[in-house]
């Protein structure tokens, strides 16, 4: 079964090249590479159509535009149409069995759930600098995230798994778009989608170089004091406006499927939903009261002194 794999690019032409190689290089042969540009003003473009002049039957460069990440994304998810879909970051580099391992623990899980129903797989990544050198970090472990942090309550406030290292079916595709413009990004809508009305599998298994480098737009922080103080810089009117977008995207989420939600989820998202007009004492009752935290003590501990 053929994968699409969705691949957004803006002023790219530092590590594009790279990435692209590594998809080339996969040993699972069965996909074909999306590529849709939010409005690059470097190479980007000239290096695609090279890629594509010389793949013509893997690569398909789709008409771009000004866009930001999710807009670009939400349109490469409309235009795909197969039934397996996995996301792709322009400035990573991909394990060369990162397909074929992942599509074989989700063939694996997919075969003991019913039809259709929507099925989301993610895998760990291996930190590496923006040379591609790496020390076999997990990401979670660097992190300090445990990626059995699944359920709704638990996604709302942090997206558990990077979008890069998803794999997920057409069930989850066709429910979860459009992508809302309230959604934080593309791929947190997705995990969302699936913790309520789908299934999803982690697998424990570096599965790409997971890049660092200065033009990161998330990146991986690393965990502990530092990472409390480094927040702590960006201010709490900016970590406060974070906070409250996931709130906007969960009343999205309420919004588009609460009749298919179970009571106490509707009360839950309803309920956070109105975090940002709610009064100091409040918010903390409505956190604590639906235990909607992040992974990590010292990142709950900073959420509480800002809320």
């Amino acid at each position: 079964m053929i994968i699409d794999i969705l691949l957004a690019t803006f002023n790219s032409e530092r590590f594009l090249g790279e990435q692209l190689d590594s998809i080339l290089k996969q040993d699972d042969r069965d996909w074909r590479l999306l590529i849709r540009d939010g409005g690059s003003t470097d190479s980007t473009l000239q290096i695609l159509e090279e890629y594509q002049q010389k793949n013509p039957e893997k690569i398909k460069l789709l008409p771009g535009g000004r866009a930001s990440t999710m807009e670009n994304f939400a349109e490469l998810l409309k235009a795909s149409s197969a039934e397996l879909l996995m996301f792709c970051d322009h400035d990573d580099y991909w394990l060369s069995t990162k397909i074929s391992h992942s599509r074989a623990a989700f063939e694996q899980r997919e075969a003991n759930l019913p039809p259709n129903t929507p099925l989301l797989l993610f895998t760990d990544l291996q930190i590496a600098d923006e040379n591609l050198s790496s020390d076999d970090e997990s990401f979670f472990r660097h992190e300090n995230i445990d990626p059995k942090r699944l359920a709704l309550r638990e996604l709302l406030l942090q997206n558990t798994a990077p979008g890069c290292t998803m794999l997920f079916n057409r069930a989850l595709c066709d429910l979860a778009l459009p992508i809302p413009a309230e959604a934080f990004m593309h791929d947190h809508w997705l995990m969302l989608t699936a913790s309520a009305l789908g299934q999803i599998e982690f697998l424990p298994e570096k599965t790409l170089l997971y890049r660092q480098h200065r033009d990161n737009v998330f990146g991986a922080s690393g965990y502990g004091v530092k990472y409390f103080f480094r927040k702590w810089s960006l201010g709490a009117g900016q970590i406060r406006t974070r906070l409250f977008r996931c709130c906007l995207q969960a009343n999205a989420f309420k919004e588009r499927f609460g009749d298919r939600l179970k009571p106490d989820e509707l009360k839950m998202l309803s309920e956070f939903a109105r975090l940002p007009k709610a009064g100091w004492l409040e918010r903390r009752r409505i956190i604590c009261a639906n235990r909607i935290y992040k992974s990590g003590f010292l990142r709950n501990f900073g959420m509480f002194l800002i809320v």
